[in-house]
């Protein structure tokens, strides 16, 4: 008899979820029909959430087995009532959202970095322009960062939140028109608003609703490098069916986030503007300048958008240029990138129960400077892979962790993430165009050489930021003792 056969209709697999859901007092729920009621086109996007509620519970057994069963107590306790059981089907509604949004982002941004060869060869750009595009989608994302804290008060929270992520479909319909530079800088420009906004907003409205579960908002983030891990074989795949494979991948990802679109439309978020000055006056207060965790945070993660962002846009191109890939197995490689981004996210989560962050900070930025040393000193298939999985893994927890290294300054004023967000951005538009032009004179392999000096800037940040943080403990211990 083959024990892999189905027993009463359904696979082993299908018996232990159902007894498993039953143990936990959740009705099982039919599976679901298609990528239409997935992607919860219909009023039945809360079905989809029981998928997250799953994700919730694969995640308990992570922590299991990583750390044992005191610490799956302490996250059990943290977790205490499922959140997508204790919100609403209309939070619910709004929860699926938030995460296609960030799926539907990580999809087609990463795209950006992997169609960028091919177009750029398309339209005869050079690596300077290159760099630019990416450069300009950073300007948009810091601007966006900015502007999207205020532009709830004078145009209520959904209005602002679709007029804003409205800019990755425009723009990248723009890419399919035309390759003027200039026309090209504007369609950037308006996916990196685009992004600026989902950033700011999907981490606004997730926090209000997890009301400090952390659980959540690692689970959103996850979904941005799911649509990462996505984008890379969906631009091979275009370019097996097509001739001009960018163009078909860059249509898809517009209908993407059209599809986004029409879907928040039907979110019942709070859309009311703020009557008169009392509001802007409580939120608007600039403390936090004068705090020294804020600008050691901010330079932590301005050196780390450096990487991310030249990594994100070049690493294609890098692969390409080297001899060692093709295009197409390029793309594949691209992917381990987000692959280990995503396993590393989910393990932050759990290592952040028994490490603090500035401790996480320095092992973080010590990865990044080794592995992207390797990177850069590859000749050979196996090593790029190596180097490429660490420096994601290095790479993945990072933003998360430095945010929680500030401790509750974003808490106290509210205006700090949106200047955060700005000065912060200023690494991610600086460093893919000096890497880019960089290239243009000596290669890409030179060029992404520039990005050392960042990382080394890295974990001197993070040195620094451990040492004032322990100092200021044992200030704290010693006073306390001798009082």
């Amino acid at each position: 008899m083959q024990r892999a056969k189905k027993r009463n209709g359904i696979t082993g697999f299908q018996k232990m979820m159902k007894e498993k859901s039953t143990k936990h007092g959740r009705k099982m729920r039919g599976s679901l029909t298609g990528i239409e009621k997935f992607f919860c086109i219909t009023k039945e996007w809360g079905n989809a959430i029981d998928f997250c509620i799953e994700l919730d519970y694969s995640f308990s057994w992570f922590v299991l087995f990583t750390f044992g069963k005191r610490k799956l107590r302490r996250y059990k306790m943290q977790q205490k009532e499922s959140f997508f059981r204790s919100i609403g089907r209309d939070n619910r509604y709004i929860v699926g959202n938030l995460f296609y949004a960030y799926f539907a982002q990580g999809f087609a941004l990463i795209m950006l970095g992997a169609i960028l060869p091919v177009l750029k060869a398309d339209y005869a750009l050079d690596y300077q322009v290159g760099g630019m595009l990416l450069s300009v989608q950073s300007v948009g994302y810091a601007v966006a960062g900015l502007g999207a804290g205020f532009l709830p008060l004078y145009f209520g929270l959904k209005n602002s939140f679709i007029l804003l992520t409205s800019g990755v479909a425009i723009g990248m319909g723009m890419l399919l028109v035309s390759g003027n530079p200039v026309w090209l800088l504007i369609a950037m420009a308006l996916i990196g608003i685009s992004k600026g906004a989902v950033t700011n907003y999907n981490n606004q409205i997730m926090s209000d609703l997890a009301r400090g579960n952390a659980g959540p908002l690692n689970m959103l983030h996850a979904f941005f490098a799911i649509g990462a891990c996505i984008a890379p074989f969906a631009v091979l795949f275009c370019s097996k069916v097509d001739a001009s494979g960018w163009r078909l991948a860059a249509a898809i990802a517009t209908a993407a986030a059209v599809l986004g679109l029409l879907a928040m439309s039907r979110m019942k978020l709070d859309n009311t503007r703020a009557s008169g000055g009392k509001a802007e006056k409580s939120a608007v207060s600039f403390g936090f300048f004068w705090e020294k965790i804020f600008w050691v945070t901010v330079l932590i993660v301005f050196f780390y958008q450096c990487i991310e962002a030249s990594m994100m846009g070049w690493l294609t191109s890098f692969f390409v240029d080297s001899g060692v890939m093709t295009n197409d197995f390029a793309q594949v490689v691209t992917s381990a990138l987000w692959i280990a981004l995503l396993v590393g996210r989910f393990s932050c989560s759990g290592l952040a129960l028994r490490f603090r962050p500035y401790q996480m900070i320095v092992v973080m930025a010590a990865g990044q400077l080794g592995f992207l040393y390797l990177l850069i000193h590859s000749h050979s298939f196996a090593m790029m892979m190596v180097s490429t999985v660490g420096l994601g893994l290095s790479m993945s927890g990072m933003y998360g962790t430095s945010v929680s290294n500030a401790g509750d300054l974003f808490a106290r004023y509210p205006v700090c993430m949106g200047f955060f967000v700005l000065l912060t951005s200023m690494g991610a538009v600086v460093a893919p165009s000096a890497v880019g032009m960089v290239a243009n004179v000596a290669g890409m392999r030179t060029g992404l050489a520039v990005l050392l000096i960042a990382a080394v800037a890295l974990i001197v940040m993070a040195v620094y930021n451990a040492v004032m943080v322990c100092g200021r403990a044992v200030r704290k211990h010693a006073v306390k003792h001798h009082a």
